[in-house]
């Protein structure tokens, strides 16, 4: 696994590809998730002995069990495998996850199919190739971040639509076949890229090592609020105003915050390159908790179309933001990126849990609220990381 001398770069047409790839990897999965309920319904799940609401539950929770399971795997296979064969592995599992879910006729296939996702591993193979493409921290994160915004936006249009003409097994075999042809153009343009940079920081040096748990829960916070305010979002908003906030309505609001997303990612390059990404992370956490708390204040249409668009802008850093801060501080960049993005897949599934238990004592807005303690509580998590004169703290991206 060489990365070559210097810094080693991938050319625009490499880059372009890793960026298609991701897309394509993100969008796909996405767009059976809004209407998943509606599918597993379609299969008849209650003829397997469980109810829909329990496979579509257990369709939503696969990928994350794989995706933990897989976690401690990646250091292994990064050393003994080349970034581009990564690149192979996550695509052909990213494409036969795709397949599995358009040829499923029963949940249970679904299942199987979320579960190879989780396998595929993808967040955290092209978070590697991302930051083995020369750039720095900031601009390479940031950069996949973008791409994975792109695939929020365009992953449940596409599904929505294929959904209501009867061709979602058409678009994800669709999606298979793309992802196939991008994984052979990425792993070809990542062949003189390596996973871990050419001197990787001696194991002695464990002074960044302590800091790497605040990080990880304050990653893990941030997720949780981010999911738990997506889940619950629509109920207080038909609770406030069902005439005013139809699905429609809705679903062009969390639209939004994905476009605003897009576009201000570029600034959160510059600010990661420039500043400490820990304090990013920081900012990026406090700015999603008030905007999930202003929500239920009642500040009318044009109030909350302003907090969606002041939470996408914000949130937008959050993913980067830890990447980058966990890199400095972690035993490996593969060990790493794989912690962080497990803390990520946590909090995806404990946020939605948590809201929900505040649904039925504190109505609608208590979900929201939550939301904002949970995105506030990683922030004040990093708190002692700030304040300690910490090398992760203060330097700069290299």
């Amino acid at each position: 696994m060489t990365a070559g001398a210097g810094r080693p770069a991938i050319g625009r047409a490499g880059l372009a590809v890793l960026v298609l790839l991701q897309l394509a990897v993100t969008a796909a999965p996405l767009a059976l998730l809004p209407v998943l309920g509606l599918q597993v319904a379609r299969m008849e799940a209650s003829r397997m002995g469980a109810t829909p609401a329990f496979w579509t539950a257990l369709v939503l929770a696969a990928p994350a069990v794989t995706t933990l399971a897989m976690t401690p795997a990646w250091t292994v296979l990064a050393r003994r495998l080349s970034l581009s064969s990564l690149v192979v592995w996550t695509g052909l599992l990213s494409a036969a996850s795709c397949g599995l879910i358009a040829l499923a006729t029963e949940p249970l296939l679904l299942v199987v199919g979320r579960l190879v996702q989780g396998l595929a591993g993808s967040g955290v193979v092209l978070a590697l190739a991302f930051r083995a493409t020369g750039g720095s921290a900031g601009r390479g994160f940031t950069l996949m971040q973008q791409a994975v915004s792109a695939g929020c936006l365009l992953g449940p249009l596409a599904g929505g639509l294929a959904f209501e003409r009867g061709g979602i097994g058409g678009l994800m075999l669709a999606c298979a076949g793309l992802i196939l042809v991008l994984t052979l153009a990425a792993a070809r343009a990542a062949r003189g890229l390596a996973a871990e940079p050419e001197a990787p920081r001696a194991r002695a040096d464990t002074r960044d090592a302590p800091t790497l748990l605040p990080l990880l829960l304050a990653g893990t916070c941030g997720s949780a609020g981010a999911f738990a305010f997506v889940a619950f979002f629509p109920t207080w908003a038909s609770a406030h105003d069902a005439g005013l906030y139809t699905p429609g309505l809705i679903g062009l609001l969390h639209s939004l915050s994905w476009a605003v997303a897009l576009l201000i990612l570029p600034l959160w390059a510059r600010g990661l390159d420039g500043a400490a990404p820990v304090l990013a992370l920081g900012l990026s956490l406090v700015g999603c908790g008030l905007a999930y708390a202003g929500v239920p204040l009642g500040l009318g249409l044009a109030g909350i179309v302003a907090l969606r668009l002041l939470q996408g802008a914000v949130f937008a850093g959050q993913a980067p933001a830890l990447f980058a801060a966990a890199e400095k501080a972690g035993p490996s960049r593969t060990t790493a990126l794989a912690r962080a993005r497990a803390g990520l897949t946590v909090g995806q599934l404990l946020g939605p849990v948590a809201a929900g238990l505040a649904l039925a004592p504190l109505g609608p807005s208590g979900p929201l609220l939550v939301a904002a303690g949970l995105s506030l509580a990683g922030a004040l998590a990093l708190v002692p990381v700030l304040l300690a004169p910490h090398p992760v703290a203060r330097s700069r991206a290299p």
